[in-house]
């Protein structure tokens, strides 16, 4: 529902107004201004970046097999990832789409300037500034971005729980991508891989991201809370400014800051809980690794858990009739989500689980199936918060009993008044 304007708005209008027409043509004076050597020229090497590899968190080094995953050479285009024994290899001839590190599910592939939480971190933050966010590729874009366009090799590149975390919790975002863009792109295997991860996660979800093919529908506008933010403190620190260094026109980048830099601090607090709640290590010590993406999709959920029900997720049940302990099920995991104690009793935590199905493949004896999870379980408990809703429900039901026995009291002294009155009376 968009919201109605006031009296501040109208002075926005008028002061963005003025600025324009009093300077005109500030943004060709500036680049008339800077040396030629040093003027900003779009060149897409600039928003690519060649993916190195964990090989430590391969499925298919940790089990020596190949039937297990081959999720990132099936989706390289140009079959540039080789895996021999225990190592994953990325050869020259990558085309630096980052399609790997969206596919898979440990993240053994990662990039150093576009892994989720960065992704993420900078697409919200154009979302929470702009009226609309744009993420697109260089193919499409081919110039200069402005601030609230988000260029990356490949819109693939951003895997669906990160497309879900992103769609609970801004509306404002849409890919640009013109029409017939990805036929004649050389990263063949984009265009599939990022229509599955948006369609999943828009079901998911419950909401639905805007495409938009033609760049004159793209639009640039900041958002009425940035906009009012910069202006109050404009207002506010006006005499301020005559003495000081402060500039006001930052005041709506640092609320955005301070927005981002308080998801960060839930997700980081959300691991301490679930570290908590669940335990850091296994049975056999050893640490249990929560991916990204995951992370992204359960900070999601906290603010939001009935999108719990739309979640499709699966999690390897065993039959313990047929496990002989064998231990290739725990080895072959590289989250250590599934833990195998010494009693022969195999569990599984939810929440560091990436549904990849690999202790199913090893399993000679077909004791692990997929089963569907409970994505509930992907909320963690607030213990501190429960406490203080605990209390806060004491509090209100002892304030509710002093309630009822001041009424008592008030009745009888009301009977007492008026047994004197009948007294009275008579």
């Amino acid at each position: 529902m968009a919201q109605k304007r006031d009296f501040l708005d109208d002075l926005i209008d008028i002061q963005s107004d003025w600025q324009a027409l009093s300077n005109p043509f500030s943004d060709i004076a500036e680049q008339l201004a800077l040396d030629p050597s040093q003027r900003k020229v779009f060149n897409p090497a600039d928003y690519k970046e060649k993916p190195f590899a964990n090989s430590n968190r391969c499925l298919r080094t940790a089990s020596g097999r190949d039937e297990v995953c081959s999720r990132c050479m099936d989706v390289c285009p140009v079959h540039a990832i080789t895996i021999h024994k225990q190592s994953v290899i990325i050869g020259e001839d990558c085309r630096k789409c980052g399609l790997c590190a969206a596919a898979c599910p440990t993240e053994t592939i990662s990039t150093r300037r576009h892994m989720p939480r960065q992704v993420y971190d900078k697409i919200a933050r154009a979302a929470s500034a702009y009226e609309q966010c744009y993420v697109t590729c260089t193919r499409a874009l081919k110039r200069l971005p402005k601030d609230n366009e988000v260029v990356l090799g490949c819109v693939g590149s951003i895997s669906r729980d990160l497309w879900f975390s992103l769609l609970a919790d801004y509306d404002n975002i849409s890919v640009y991508l013109p029409v017939g863009i990805c036929d004649r792109c050389k990263t063949t295997t984009g265009e599939e891989f990022y229509c599955d991860a948006i369609g999943t996660a828009e079901e998911w979800a419950q909401a639905s991201l805007g495409l938009v093919a033609d760049e004159s529908e793209m639009t640039h506008e900041l958002t009425r809370e940035y906009k009012r933010s910069q202006f109050m403190s404009s207002a506010v620190h006006s005499a301020e400014r005559l003495l000081t260094r402060t500039n006001p026109a930052l005041a709506g980048a640092k609320a955005v800051a301070n927005k981002i830099q308080a998801h960060a601090s839930r997700l980081d607090q959300l691991q301490r809980q679930l570290e908590s709640a669940v335990g850091a290590k296994t049975s056999s010590n050893r640490m249990r690794m929560l991916t990204q993406n995951r992370k992204l999709m359960m900070g999601a959920l906290q603010h939001d858990e009935g999108l719990a029900k739309y979640i499709d997720l699966q999690v390897p049940v065993c039959d313990s009739s047929k496990c002989t302990m064998c231990g290739e099920c725990a080895k072959v995991c590289t989250p250590r989500a599934l833990d195998l104690d010494m009693n022969g009793r195999v569990t599984v935590a939810s929440s560091y689980c990436v549904s990849c199905g690999a202790c199913v493949a090893v399993c000679e004896e077909g004791a692990l199936s997929m089963g569907p999870m409970d994505v509930r379980e992907l909320v963690v408990p607030d213990k501190a918060a429960e406490e203080a809703r605990r209390k806060k429900a004491q509090a209100k039901a002892e304030a509710q009993k002093y309630i009822e026995q001041g009424k008592k009291q008030l009745n009888r002294a009301a009977d007492a008044l008026e047994g004197l009155s009948d007294d009275g009376k008579k």
